[in-house]
């Protein structure tokens, strides 16, 4: 019994994290290279403070950085994407206002880590006019449960998961999943997965995987490029490396040179 419980509660911290309610504000930063800017998306039981390291290190480079904060836990899907949306349309806007002031060349950029990639594509999905626009940039989606998760899938029957609410229940690999009906991108877009489980989850999975999603879940047709890394979900987020392909794949739309 206590084996039980023990293994319930690390699957419960493993599952939500632990994420801090400050939002990080990222000082926007040109120079004579890059007049681009980066949206920033944090995934399940985050906050926008949980994407600062990669946020900090994409603004010393030079582009105009906005995080989207936006609410999960507890949350049916539906506000979770309308709670979502209103804060990429915010940073849209911010920097429409900047790039009058700077260029009409500029374009906007998106990362997502975790759920924060499907809050992406389902947001451009319904801005049609924004993707077929001049500012239209590129994607970079980072350990996105594209087709669901295997670790919903598991929990899908019980207590767990319906207590950390509905747009977590909405992640399973269901066909009729929230991930599964989402429209394939028509804009560019690269995918970066991690390969390093977390020994509590291992058995939930048959195949390579971060510990919360499979390699196999993230990958979409149409991808400019893919890498796999040796890195758990989390920590995906916040790794120097990580940051490092992201940026490499927005200037060039490769994750590495060849």
């Amino acid at each position: 019994m206590k084996w039980k419980v023990s293994m319930a509660i690390l699957t419960a911290l493993a599952l939500v994290g632990c994420s801090k309610p400050e939002i990080e504000t990222v000082d926007s930063e040109l120079n004579a290279h890059h007049l681009d800017q980066v949206v920033v998306v944090h995934g399940l039981a985050r906050s926008a403070w949980s994407m600062q390291n990669m946020s900090k290190s994409i603004a010393k480079q030079g582009y105009q950085v906005c995080v989207v904060n936006y609410p999960t836990l507890r949350q049916p899907i539906e506000n979770t994407l309308a709670e979502s949306a209103k804060e990429l349309s915010r940073c849209i806007d911010e920097f429409n206002h900047s790039k009058n002031l700077v260029t009409n060349q500029s374009k906007i950029h998106f990362v997502g880590h975790s759920l924060g990639g499907l809050v992406i594509r389902s947001y451009l999905a319904q801005h049609p006019d924004f993707v077929d626009s001049s500012e239209m940039g590129k994607v970079v989606f980072v350990g996105t449960p594209n087709h669901g998760s295997d670790v919903a899938d598991f929990f899908s029957d019980t207590w767990m998961l319906s207590l950390v609410g509905g747009t977590a229940e909405s992640l399973t690999t269901s066909p009729n999943s929230f991930p599964n009906s989402l429209p394939n991108p028509n804009y560019d877009f690269g995918v970066i997965a991690g390969t390093q489980s977390y020994p509590v989850f291992s058995g939930m999975f048959s195949k390579s995987n971060d510990g919360l999603v499979s390699v196999e879940s993230t990958k979409l047709d149409g991808m400019r490029d893919f890498i796999e890394v040796d890195i758990k979900h989390d920590r995906l987020r916040r790794d120097p490396y990580v940051t490092s392909l992201v940026l490499n794949f927005i200037e060039t739309d490769k994750f590495e040179s060849k």
